[in-house]
């Protein structure tokens, strides 16, 4: 449902979330506790997809775009056995961003947006939500029934997906007590006793157990900062990004390439509008691959790949009739988008994961915190640019986007997905920007996704069978290998969108294909 206000509004992947940021809005805060508020709820009844361990990006607006990079890094070892898995102990070998850009956030909030809410008001709708329980969401119950091998390998995950050794099923409740006591524990000292207090203490014990390679020094110096954003001119008005270690650059440089083709013109919904789109984002993708890094740690000018000259370069390669080969390995991943506009008009994005679903697998102690496997990110040549080192952030799929029109419209989208994010970005964007849609309509829009989803082992592209067959044909006859997938299939991502207008009001709605919530402030 499309939620509107002239004071503020939110949307979240869940209705629990939307309600306790909401709660934040009413009580006088800021679009910024907003977020802090529904992610923490969101770790207690999300916590397949997001939570405390995992990292964390921000978009703020309040006249000026700014982000914050919540990214945790390498150790100074690789885990035992010198190699980083996908999933278990091996896979703990990154720190975890969030907290850190939760922090900083908060210190946002109160010293340059007026806050007056501290961590207890911010986190204790969560830790009663951790602690009494809630039902176990839908999405939950796809991904565990999905991981069910996964989940039975790594006995952490357990305590999230079963009770008394029985699965758990619709109607039954999900209840955390360890991490409702982190969270309490949490809302008394202040989101810094995750890396400095006896939080971070029994992580670095944590650490130990399992093998990973980190250790309490490697804990205390995660940091999150405040980084400039990327934009390009798009239309008649500013595309907005983070930049590396983040994806952000290639979701640019494909609409760069766009701005250069006349999509209006084509029709929407045309064959020729979604070969434009899957021609600029291949390119893009393979740009990534090839070299996206941690830009500390390479000589790296990215921000010229975004120049105008580079954007008529991108578009001179795609072929207006025929589809470039695709055989690239896809990145799969998962993660939470939400926003949050409040009655000063300040604009919060929040964008946060755990990297594939269930992230590592592992469990902190008795913290009731699931650490991430962003290790994982890293590649395993030694020569690539993106090559684990020590203090290294990896390559990262987050990327959530705003755009600031000339006429004074301020869009801000993002969501799940991993190589699926820019993709579904790019059709938000078009339909927000080009053809001039309003946010519901741009949300139900047909998408498509290129590449392998989360399941299968294809790397064609895949559109959602609401698409009019005759566009799939004329797709095929181009020469993309075309499969259909149901129509407002969740592979496509979980988006969300806010619109802030000249005349005041302010717009929210999550995405039709999942259980998102937007919510309106009442007068």
């Amino acid at each position: 449902m499309l939620a509107e206000s002239r004071r503020g509004v939110i949307c979240t992947p869940h209705h629990d979330a939307s309600a306790a940021g909401l709660r934040m809005l009413d009580a006088g805060g800021s679009a910024i506790d907003a977020m802090l508020a529904a992610s923490a709820a969101l770790a207690a009844v999300y916590p397949h997809m997001t939570g405390l361990g995992g990292d964390a990006l921000w978009m703020l607006h309040d006249g000026q775009v700014r982000t914050i990079v919540g990214i945790g890094q390498a150790g100074q070892q690789l885990p035992e056995g010198g190699r980083i898995t996908l999933r278990g102990a091996a896979s703990v070998a990154t720190t975890a961003g969030a907290m850190a850009s939760w922090e900083l956030a908060g210190k946002i909030s109160r010293e340059q947006w007026g806050s007056r809410l501290g961590w207890r008001d911010l986190l204790e709708d969560a830790a009663v939500l951790a602690r009494d329980g809630v039902e176990v969401s839908s999405s939950q119950l796809f991904w565990q029934q999905q991981r069910h091998d996964l989940i039975e390998s790594l006995p952490d995950l357990k305590a999230l997906c079963q009770q008394q050794g029985r699965w758990l099923q619709a109607g039954d409740r999900l209840r955390q007590p360890a991490l409702a006591d982190t969270l309490a524990q949490l809302a008394r000292h202040g989101v810094q006793d995750f890396y400095q207090g006896e939080l971070g203490a029994a992580f670095a014990e944590s650490f130990a157990r399992l093998g990973c390679g980190l250790t309490r020094d490697d804990l205390l110096a995660t940091r999150a900062e405040l980084v400039e954003p990327i934009s390009i001119r798009y239309r008649d008005g500013r595309l907005f990004n983070v930049a590396p270690p983040c994806q952000g650059l290639y979701t640019l440089q494909a609409m760069a390439a766009l701005q250069h083709k006349a999509l209006r013109a084509c029709g929407n919904g045309s064959a020729r509008y979604y070969h434009y789109l899957v021609e600029a984002i291949k390119q893009g993708l393979l740009r990534r691959n090839a070299e996206l890094c941690d830009p500390a740690f390479a000589d790296w000018d990215f921000r010229a790949s975004l120049s105008e000259g580079c954007g008529r370069d991108y578009a001179a390669i795609i072929d207006d009739h025929k589809a470039a080969p695709w055989n690239e390995p896809g990145r799969p991943a998962d993660t939470v988008w939400m926003a949050a506009t409040d009655a000063e008009g300040r604009t919060a994005c929040l964008i946060q994961s755990l990297f594939h679903d269930f992230g590592s697998g592992c469990v902190m102690g008795d913290t009731g915190v699931l650490w991430q496997n962003r290790a994982a990110g890293f590649n395993a040549e030694q020569a690539h640019p993106n090559a684990w080192a020590p203090g290294k952030r990896p390559a990262h799929t987050l990327n959530p986007s705003c755009y600031l029109a000339d006429d004074g419209r301020q869009l801000f989208f993002g969501t799940q997905g991993g190589d699926g994010q820019p993709q579904t970005q790019m059709v938000l964007a078009t339909q927000l920007i080009d053809f001039a849609q309003p946010i519901d309509e741009a949300l139900r829009t047909p998408r498509f996704l290129l590449g392998r989803s989360f399941f299968d082992s294809t790397d064609n592209l895949k559109l959602e069978s609401d698409i009019d067959p005759q566009v799939a044909q004329k797709l095929t006859a181009m020469g993309h290998e075309v499969e259909m997938i149901p129509a407002a299939s969740p592979f496509t991502g979980q988006a969300g969108a806010i619109a802030v207008h000249p005349d005041g009001r302010r717009q929210a709605m999550h995405d039709p294909r999942g259980q998102g919530v937007s919510l309106g402030q009442a007068g």
